[in-house]
C-alpha cells in the first residue's frame, strides 16, 4: 500500500506542476471603436485580450462578433513588429488574442499600436496603465499611424472613465465648418458594418466640405477640446517608444543607434554612381561633337542637376547622385534623338534589340540564387526595373507619335542600363535567410493585403482619384504574384503601400510641422536600417531610399515622405523572414515545435519511469535474494 500511495502522490505532484507551467496571465487594453447608428456616428469601447502560450510564435485571434481578414493581417504584423523592435523571444510563445466589441463586424487596422504594445507588455511582464488607451495602426520602423473619428473615440474614453488617450503625431488637429453652417450628413451604404472605413466618413465629408467653403472652415484642436471638455489628457506619439513610456513610464529603447555604413555598399553604390554620371558627362560630349546644341535654359538644368550630383557625392550619398544623373541621361538621350531626327524605322529597330535583351536577362534572372535580404532587394529592384523597361516598350509599340516614341525608348533604354549596374549588388555579403519559394510568396500575400487595407483606407479620406495610381501597383503586385514573380510582387506592394501611407500620415499636418514629421520618420528609418545593419541583414533599398529622402526633404517634402515609408518598409523586410539555420539549431527546433504536448509527454515518461523504479527495486532485490540462497547452497555443499 505504501508503494502505492508514493506513487499516486507524485504522479499528482506532476500533474500539479504542469498545470502550473501552463497556466498564464491575461493581458488587458480597452481599444476605442466608433459606431454608426441611424446615420450618426458615436464613439465606442472595445477590449483587447492577451493571453501567452508555450509554443513556435503563432498567432491566433478570437473575436466577438465576427472578424474581417484585414484585422487578422493587421493583427500578424503588429504581433511582429513588436517583437522584431524590442528583440524579443516570440518564436517561444503562441500569441491568443481576443477582441470583444459592440459592432457588428470587426475590421481595420486601427487596433495595430495597442496590439504592438500589449504585445510588448505581456512578453516583458511589464506593469501597466490600463487607463491609458491608443488608438492608431502600427507600421513598420514601428511608427504610428493616423485613424479616423478620433472625436468620438476620445468622447467614448471619457465616458469610459479612461484618463488618457495617445493618438498618432499630426492628429489632434481636424477640419470641421463654422459655427452656424451646419450640414446634414448624407447615410453611409455600408449599413450595420463597424469598420474603419466607416469610422472616417464622417471625417472624410468634413474635409470635403471643407474643401468646398474654404471660408467657413476652422480647426479644431482635439487635445484642447478633450481637456475642456472631457477631462482627459491627450497626447500625440510617434512611435512605438513612446506609447509604451506612456503605458509603463519605461524607455525601452532609449539608446541611440548610428548606422553603420557598409562599406561594400559604399563601394558598388560609389561604382554605380561613377558609371551613370561619366555615361552623363560623355552622352553630353557626344551631343556637342554632332554639332547640336542646347538653348540657355537647358543648359541651367543640366548645371542644376550636376550641381545636385557633385553636392550628393561630396557628402558621400551616391544613390542621390546616381538618381540626378540617370535623370540627366534620359533627357539627353530624348534631345539626341529629337535633334538627329531619327527615323521611325531606326527607332523601331532599338526597340526590337532592347526587347530581346531585356528577355535574355530575365532569362538569366531566373538562375539568380538569392541568400540574404541584400541578394533579395538586389532582384526587387531589378525586375522592377525591368519591369518598366518592358512597360515602356509596350507603349513605345502602341504609339503613333514620333515624339512620344522618342521619349518612351531614351527612358527604356537608360533605365536598362541601370538595371545592369544594380545586378553588381549580387556580390554583397550578408546573413543567409530562409528565402525560399513559400516564403517569398506568403510574404508577398501579407503585403498585398497590408497594401490594399491602407489603399482603401486613403481612398475614404481622398476619394479614388487621388489613390489611383496605388490601386494600379497594387493590380500590378496581384498580376506578379498570379505569374510567380514574387519578387516583382513585393515591391509594387511595399510601393503601394508606402504612398498609402505617406497620404494618411500626412493629412492633419501643417505645413509648419510637415519638417518636424519627417525629422522624425527619419530617425525612425535610421533606428531601422542601424538595428538591422548590426544583424548583418543590410538593407541597400531601405538605405539609398533614406538618403535620397534627406536629399529632398527641404524642397519636395511629400516626395521625400513617400521615399522615408518606402524606407522604412524596405528596411524592415526582415522580420519576414527567418535565419537560416545550422543543423543543431534544427534539432532544437524539433524538440521545442510543441511544449504543451511535451508536458504531457514529461508525465507520461515520469509515470513509466516511476512504474519502472518501483519495478527494478522489486527485481533488484529478488535477484539478490537469488544470489543469497544459491551462496548459502553452496557453502552448505562445500560444508557437505
Amino acid at each position: 500500500m505504501g508503494k502505492i500511495r508514493c506513487l499516486v502522490t507524485l504522479l499528482f505532484s506532476m500533474i500539479f506542476l504542469s498545470t502550473i507551467v501552463l497556466a498564464s496571465p491575461q493581458y488587458h487594453l480597452t481599444l476605442l471603436a466608433v459606431q454608426e447608428h441611424n446615420n450618426t456616428y458615436t464613439g465606442s469601447t472595445a477590449d483587447l485580450y492577451l493571453e501567452l502560450k508555450e509554443g513556435t510564435g503563432r498567432v491566433f485571434l478570437d473575436t466577438y462578433p465576427f472578424t474581417k481578414a484585414d484585422t487578422q493581417v493587421s493583427t500578424r504584423f503588429a504581433k511582429e513588429i513588436a517583437c522584431k523592435h524590442y528583440k524579443l523571444d516570440c518564436d517561444q510563445y503562441d500569441f491568443i488574442y481576443t477582441i470583444k466589441a459592440k459592432s457588428v463586424i470587426v475590421g481595420g487596422p486601427s487596433a495595430g499600436a495597442a496590439i504592438a504594445a500589449l504585445t510588448t507588455i505581456a512578453m516583458l511582464d511589464l506593469k501597466y496603465d490600463e487607463n491609458v488607451a491608443i488608438t492608431g495602426t502600427i507600421n513598420s520602423g514601428a511608427t504610428i499611424g493616423p485613424v479616423g473619428g478620433i472625436k468620438e473615440k476620445l468622447e467614448a474614453a471619457a465616458n469610459f472613465g479612461l484618463q488618457k488617450v495617445l493618438i498618432s503625431k499630426g492628429s489632434s488637429k481636424i477640419k470641421q465648418e463654422a459655427e452656424g453652417n451646419e450640414t446634414k450628413e448624407e447615410p453611409t451604404s455600408a449599413e450595420n458594418e463597424t469598420t474603419d472605413e466607416i469610422e472616417i466618413i464622417s471625417e472624410k465629408k468634413e474635409v470635403e466640405k471643407g474643401a468646398e467653403k474654404k471660408n467657413e472652415t476652422e480647426t479644431f484642436d482635439l487635445v484642447k477640446y478633450a481637456q475642456e471638455n472631457l477631462s482627459l489628457d491627450v497626447f500625440e506619439v510617434m512611435d512605438l517608444d513612446e506609447v509604451m513610456f506612456h503605458l509603463t513610464s519605461k524607455d525601452l529603447n532609449g539608446a541611440d543607434i548610428e548606422i553603420e555604413e557598409n562599406p561594400q555598399y559604399q563601394a558598388i553604390m560609389a561604382g554605380l554612381q561613377d558609371q551613370l554620371c561619366s555615361r552623363a558627362e560623355k552622352m553630353e560630349q557626344e551631343i556637342l561633337a554632332e554639332g547640336i546644341s542646347f538653348n540657355s535654359t537647358t543648359l541651367d538644368w543640366l548645371s542644376e542637376k550636376r550641381g545636385k550630383s557633385d553636392n550628393s557625392t561630396a557628402a558621400g550619398d551616391y544613390y542621390s547622385a546616381a538618381s540626378y544623373c540617370f535623370g540627366m541621361n534620359i533627357f539627353l538621350k530624348n534631345h539626341f534623338y529629337e535633334q538627329k531626327e531619327v527615323s521611325v524605322s531606326l527607332l523601331n529597330k532599338q526597340a526590337l534589340d532592347l526587347q530581346k535583351k531585356t528577355a535574355l536577362l530575365e532569362e538569366k534572372l531566373g538562375t539568380q540564387e538569392i541568400k540574404t535580404i541584400s541578394d533579395l532587394q538586389t532582384l526587387m529592384i531589378v525586375k522592377e526595373r525591368l519591369d518598366d523597361v518592358k512597360e515602356q516598350l509596350k507603349k513605345f509599340n502602341d504609339s503613333e507619335s514620333r515624339s512620344e516614341k522618342i521619349s518612351l525608348l531614351a527612358y527604356a533604354e537608360e533605365r536598362h542600363y541601370t538595371v545592369l549596374s544594380w545586378m553588381e549588388f549580387f556580390a554583397m555579403d550578408g546573413q543567409k535567410l530562409v528565402l525560399d519559394e513559400e516564403m517569398l510568396q506568403k510574404t508577398c500575400l501579407d503585403k498585398i493585403s497590408e497594401a490594399e487595407e491602407r489603399q482603401q483606407y486613403a481612398e475614404i479620406f481622398v476619394g479614388n482619384y487621388i489613390t489611383q495610381g496605388i490601386k494600379v501597383k497594387i493590380d500590378s503586385a496581384d498580376s506578379a504574384f498570379a505569374e510567380k514573380e514574387y519578387e516583382l510582387c513585393l515591391i509594387k506592394a511595399i510601393q503601394a503601400k508606402g504612398e498609402a501611407n505617406a497620404i494618411l500620415s500626412s493629412m492633419g499636418l501643417s505645413k509648419e510641422s510637415f519638417l518636424d514629421f519627417i525629422n522624425g520618420k527619419i530617425k525612425a528609418v535610421e533606428r531601422v536600417i542601424g538595428d538591422n545593419s548590426a544583424e548583418g541583414k543590410f538593407p541597400i533599398l531601405g538605405y539609398s531610399y533614406l538618403n535620397y529622402a534627406k536629399s529632398l526633404k527641404e524642397q519636395e517634402e511629400f516626395t521625400s515622405l513617400i521615399y522615408l515609408e518606402y524606407a522604412l518598409e524596405m528596411s524592415d523586410l526582415g522580420i519576414y523572414f527567418p535565419e537560416e539555420k545550422v543543423f543543431l539549431e534544427k534539432v532544437i527546433d524539433r524538440i521545442n515545435v510543441n511544449k504543451s504536448l511535451l508536458v504531457i509527454e514529461g508525465i507520461i515518461i515520469g509515470i513509466v519511469l516511476t512504474l519502472l523504479f518501483f519495478w527494478s527495486r522489486k527485481y533488484l532485490k529478488n535477484r539478490a535474494k537469488i544470489r543469497k540462497k544459491k551462496k548459502s547452497e553452496q557453502k552448505n555443499f562445500k560444508n557437505f
